[in-house]
C-alpha cells in the first residue's frame, strides 16, 4: 500500500535470490511460496520508490509483511505523471510498456499511435484518415497480433476485398481501437509465453481500465480530427462497474462534408475479485464509417465506403488456490461489414455475360456509358475460447510454474458478399467480377495446445528459464495416431500443423547486471480470402453485330468464359525463427539495455502471377457449336497466393532512461534501432506482359528472375521530460534522427529471361548458357541505368513538443506541435529520371493538437 493507505494493486514482487515473483492483487495481497530461509523481498509499483526488505520464511509458518511505498508521481488533471526507479526487465522477453498517462500526454487517438513508443518508430501524425496497422521491427502486419483485454483479435474472416482502405488479407485496422480507455500496452518484440499464437513479428497485449474512478471528460481537436470521450467507474456491492463512449471523427478533405473516418465506441466492464476467484465481464460495440465522397465535377464519379459496426462479449473466469490457478476465457463476436464502390464505366459497345461456368453464349449489348457500382456485405462470426491451468512446485530449491492449455477459434463469414446489378457491372474489361454469396464458404477453426515451465532459482546466480512448445492446427481435418511416433501430423489440417518450441533465459550476473537470451519459433495462419479467393472470368467476344442500338433483337453478340482457379484451399502457415540476446545494466540513476536479434520468416503469402491461355473463337453454325474454330489464341495470367516469401530482418536496439534528475526534475530517454532488413520470392521468377518475338516466330511471356529487395535504417530518439510538481506540468522535447536511411534491390541488373511461356500453354526454360544468345534479344528486359541506384538518403532531424498542465484539480490541458520547426527536406530519389524527376518530403508536415479533461464531481 502506499504511505497514505492508498492499496495498489498489480505492484511487483519478487524474491531476488532466486526470481521467485508474484502481483498484488485488486485489494494489494499478494502469496509468495518458497523453501525455509531468509530473503530479500523487492516490491516495486509504477510511480513509487521501490521497497528492499529482508523476510524469514519458516517451516508450515505464513509470514505476513506489510509494505507501504513512497509515491514519487503526481497528477495532471487525470494524468498520473510516474518516473521509472527499476530499470531491470523482470522477464526475460524483449518488451515495451506503454501506460495510460504516456498515452493521454502523447495524445494517442488510436492504437497506432502507442506504437510510436518504440525504437525504430518514426513520428507520424495523429489523423485517421488512412488505415493503421501494426508493424513491429519492419515485419508484416499480418504478422503482429492483437490481444485486447485477453483476447486476441482477428482478420482471417475479413473479405471485404478490393474497396477503398480494405484490410482484408492484411492486419488489423488499428483506428477501430480507441487508445482513451487503455489502462497498459504491452508492446512484445521478443520470445514470448506458448500461451500466445497465430503470429510472427509480434505482439500487443492491450489491457483497458476497470477501475473505480470519477466521472471523466476529454476533447481532443487538431486540423483534422475531433474526438470526444467520457469514462466512469463505480462499485456496487463487490462489482466494479467501468464504462467508456468515445466519439471520434477525422476529415480527409474539408471541402467535402463527411469524407474521412468517423468511430464510434463504448464499452461496459463488470469485474469482479475475491481471494478465491475473479471474474471479468466486458461488452464492447463499435461503430466505424471510412467514407470516401464523391467529388464534383470529377468524370470518373468515383466513391467508396467501409462502414462496419460490431458487437463483442468477452470474459475471463479464474479460480484460484495457494499453488495453482484455472482460468477459462470466452469471447463471441459479430461484425456486420458494409462496403461500397462506384466509378463511371465508360466504353463504345460492351459485351456482358453473366455465365459462372467455362462456355460460350449470346451476350448482352449495352450502348454508351453508366454508373456502375457493387456492394459486398459480410456477416463475421469470430468465436474464441481458452482454458489452461497452471500450478507450481519446488524441486529442491528450484521453482517450477507449470502452465498448459488448449485453445480453441471459430471464424466465419456468412454475408450475402459480392453484389451488384449484372447487367450493369461494376468494371467491364476482358476480366470481368461476378456475384458471390459468402454463406456457402466454410467455416475456419484454429486449434492449439501448449504446455510450458518458467523455472526460477538460484544455482550460483539466480536465473529464470521459459521452456514450452505450442502446437497450432489451422482448419483440422482429423487424427492421425502415427503422428506420436514423428511420422506425420498428429493432427491433420488444410492449411499445416506446427510444433513451435520456444526458450528463453535470463540470469543475474550482479546485482545490477543481468544477461537475457532466447530462441522461438511462431507461425501464422493464412487469411480465408487467399484460402477460398474467388475465381477469375476471363469474358472473350467472339463476336457482335451492331445493326440498330434502338432495337436489341436486330443486334447480335457471343462472349466466351474462361474460368481459372485463383483459390489456394492448402496454403500452409508462414514461420518464423526468433533468436535474441540481450544485456541490461542498472546504475544508481540510469538503467541500460542493448538487444540483438534475428528474424527468419520463411513462407510468407505471396500473390504470384500464373499464365494461362483463352481464345477468340467463331461459329459459324451457332448454337451449333460442333464447327467452331479458334482464330486467335491469347496469353495472360491470374493470380494466387503461396508460400513464396521470405524475409530476414537483423538488427540491435539500445536503450537507456535515466532517473528523475533532482533541481530540474528532468527524465532523459534515448533509444536507438538499426534494422537490416531482406526480403524476395523463393522461386524467384516472375511474369511479364506478352509479346511477338520474330526469332521464336510466336507471340510469348517472357519470364524472369526477381528481385531482392533491401534496406537499412538508423533511428534515433531523444526524449528529454521535464516534470515539474510546483508548476503542474509535464513537457516533453522530442528529437528524433535518422541516420541511416538505405533501400535498394539485388539482381535488377539481370534482364535476360530464363524461359517463356507458350500459345501452346507451355513453359519453356532457357538454359543458363544460352540466355545471351541473339535469338532471346526480344525477351530482354528495357531499363534505364538510373534504376540500378541505390537510394541513400541524408542525416535528417524532427522535433516535436508535448505539454500538458494542470488547471485545477482534476483537470488538465495538453497540446503538442509535430516538427514545431517546420523542418520538410526534399529528397530527389536516385532512381528517378533527370527529365522527370520525383521528390519525396521527408517529414510530416507542421502539425499541431489541443486536448482537454476534466473529472466531474458530483
Amino acid at each position: 500500500m502506499s504511505e497514505e493507505g492508498e492499496l495498489l494493486p498489480f505492484a511487483n514482487v519478487i524474491i531476488k535470490e532466486n526470481n521467485n515473483g508474484a502481483a498484488t492483487d485488486r485489494k494489494g495481497k499478494f502469496k509468495l511460496t518458497s523453501i525455509p530461509g531468509e530473503y530479500t523481498l523487492e516490491v516495486s509499483f509504477i510511480g513509487f520508490e521501490k521497497s528492499v526488505n529482508k523476510v524469514i520464511i519458516e517451516t508450515n509458518k505464513t509470514t505476513e509483511l506489510i509494505v507501504k511505498l513512497k509515491s514519487t508521481s503526481f497528477e495532471i488533471g487525470t494524468i498520473e505523471v510516474v518516473g521509472k526507479t527499476d530499470f531491470l526487465p523482470i522477464n526475460p522477453e524483449t518488451k515495451t510498456i506503454v501506460t495510460s498517462s504516456e498515452i493521454e500526454h502523447m495524445q494517442a487517438s488510436s492504437l497506432n499511435d502507442v506504437l510510436k513508443l518504440t525504437p525504430g518508430v518514426e513520428t507520424t501524425n495523429p489523423t485517421l484518415n488512412s488505415t493503421e496497422k501494426a508493424s513491429i521491427r519492419k515485419g508484416d502486419a499480418l504478422g503482429t497480433q492483437i490481444i485486447l483485454d485477453g483476447i486476441p483479435l482477428t482478420n482471417n474472416a475479413n473479405m471485404q476485398i478490393g474497396i477503398g482502405q480494405s484490410t482484408a488479407n492484411s492486419g488489423l485496422d488499428l483506428r477501430n481501437i480507441p487508445a482513451e480507455n487503455i489502462k497498459e500496452v504491452e508492446i512484445i518484440r521478443g520470445i514470448p509465453s506458448v500461451q500466445y499464437g497465430d503470429f510472427t513479428d509480434g505482439l500487443m497485449i492491450v489491457k483497458t481500465k476497470a477501475i473505480v474512478e470519477s466521472p471523466k471528460v476529454k476533447f481532443k481537436y487538431n486540423p483534422q480530427l475531433y474526438e470526444a470521450n467520457v469514462s466512469a467507474g463505480y462499485k456496487i456491492w463487490d462489482w466494479v462497474i467501468n464504462g467508456n463512449f468515445n466519439f471520434a471523427s477525422s476529415e480527409r478533405d474539408i471541402r467535402l462534408e463527411g469524407d474521412g473516418y468517423t468511430r464510434i465506441a463504448g464499452q461496459l466492464t463488470l469485474e469482479k475479485e475475491t481471494d478465491d476467484f475473479t471474474l471479468k465481464n466486458i461488452i464492447y460495440l463499435t461503430r466505424s464509417f471510412d467514407e470516401y465522397k464523391e467529388k464534383p465535377g470529377y468524370q470518373l464519379r468515383e466513391a467508396w465506403y467501409n462502414r462496419d459496426i460490431n458487437l463483442k462479449y468477452s470474459g475471463e473466469y479464474s479460480t484460484l488456490a495457494e499453488l495453482s490457478k484455472l482460468t477459462l476465457k470466452l469471447s463471441v463476436s459479430y461484425t456486420r461489414q458494409n462496403s461500397f464502390d462506384q466509378r463511371l464505366v465508360s466504353r463504345d459497345n460492351l459485351v456482358l455475360s453473366t455465365r459462372d461456368y467455362e462456355g460460350t453464349q449470346e451476350g448482352r449489348i449495352v450502348f454508351g456509358s453508366y454508373l456502375g457500382s457493387k456492394t459486398i456485405t459480410g456477416d463475421v462470426w469470430n468465436i474464441f475460447s481458452d482454458v489452461n491451468y497452471g500450478f507450481r512446485f519446488f524441486q529442491g530449491t528450484i521453482l517450477h510454474s507449470i502452465l498448459g492449455g488448449i485453445t480453441y477459434r471459430n471464424d466465419l463469414n456468412a454475408g450475402k458478399g459480392i453484389q451488384f446489378d449484372p447487367l450493369f457491372p461494376p468494371t467491364v474489361s476482358v476480366t470481368s467480377p461476378r456475384l458471390r454469396d459468402y454463406s456457402s464458404i466454410p467455416s475456419y477453426d484454429i486449434i492449439s495446445l501448449y504446455l510450458e515451465d518458467k523455472i526460477t532459482g538460484n544455482i550460483l546466480r539466480p536465473f529464470t528459464l521459459q521452456a514450452g512448445l505450442r502446437y497450432e492446427v489451422y482448419r483440422p481435418t482429423g487424427f492421425d495416431i502415427k503422428g506420436l511416433y514423428g511420422n506425420g501430423e498428429l493432427i491433420k489440417s488444410e492449411n499445416g500443423s506446427f510444433l513451435n518450441p520456444r526458450i528463453a533465459f535470463s540470469i543475474n550476473l550482479t546485482e545490477n547486471t543481468q544477461v537475457r537470451m532466447g530462441y522461438g519459433v511462431s507461425t501464422k495462419s493464412p487469411p480465408m480470402g487467399m484460402i477460398f479467393a474467388q475465381e477469375k472470368y476471363f469474358d472473350i467476344v467472339d463476336t457482335v453485330s451492331v445493326v440498330n442500338p434502338a432495337y436489341p433483337d436486330s443486334n447480335f453478340a457471343l462472349i466466351s468464359t474462361f474460368v481459372r482457379e485463383q483459390a489456394n484451399p492448402t496454403i500452409k502457415g508462414y514461420k518464423q525463427k526468433k533468436y535474441e540476446f540481450s544485456i541490461d545494466q542498472q546504475f544508481d540513476f540510469l538503467g541500460l539495455t542493448l538487444t540483438g536479434y534475428i528474424n527468419n520468416t520463411t513462407d510468407i503469402f505471396q500473390s504470384l502471377s500464373v499464365p494461362t491461355i483463352y481464345f477468340k473463337r467463331t461459329f459459324p453454325s451457332w448454337p451449333d457449336i460442333s464447327d467452331e474454330f479458334i482464330n486467335r489464341i491469347y496469353l495472360d495470367s491470374y493470380t494466387k497466393y503461396s508460400n513464396n516469401g521470405w524475409m530476414n530482418v537483423n538488427g540491435l536496439e539500445f536503450a537507456m532512461t535515466t532517473d528523475r534528475i533532482p533541481i530540474i526534475n528532468t527524465i532523459f530517454k534515448f533509444d536507438a534501432a538499426y534494422i537490416f532488413n531482406e526480403s524476395g520470392t523463393k522461386d524467384g521468377e516472375y511474369l511479364s506482359s506478352s509479346r511477338f518475338v520474330n526469332s521464336l516466330n510466336s507471340e510469348v511471356m517472357p519470364i524472369y528472375i526477381s528481385t531482392e529487395n533491401y534496406s537499412k535504417e538508423l533511428l534515433f530518439n531523444y526524449r528529454f521530460e521535464i516534470q515539474a510538481r510546483e508548476l503542474g506540468m509535464w513537457l516533453t522535447l522530442h528529437v528524433q534522427q535518422k541516420l541511416i536511411d538505405i533501400d535498394g534491390r539485388r539482381r535488377y541488373d539481370d534482364t535476360l529471361a530464363v524461359g517463356y511461356f507458350t500459345r501452346d500453354g507451355e513453359i519453356v526454360r532457357i538454359p543458363e548458357d544460352e540466355r545471351t544468345d541473339q535469338k532471346y534479344d526480344q525477351l530482354r528486359r528495357k531499363i534505364q541505368p538510373y534504376e540500378l541506384y541505390e537510394e541513400d538518403r541524408p542525416n535528417k532531424w524532427l522535433i516535436n513538443l508535448k505539454v500538458s498542465k494542470s488547471l485545477w484539480k482534476g483537470a488538465a490541458l495538453s497540446f503538442y506541435v509535430n516538427n514545431f520547426l517546420n523542418n520538410q527536406p526534399l529528397y530527389k530519389r536516385k532512381r528517378s529520371s533527370e527529365i522527370s524527376p520525383i521528390y519525396d518530403r521527408r517529414n510530416p508536415e507542421i502539425f499541431y493538437g489541443v486536448d482537454f479533461n476534466s473529472t466531474i464531481d458530483f
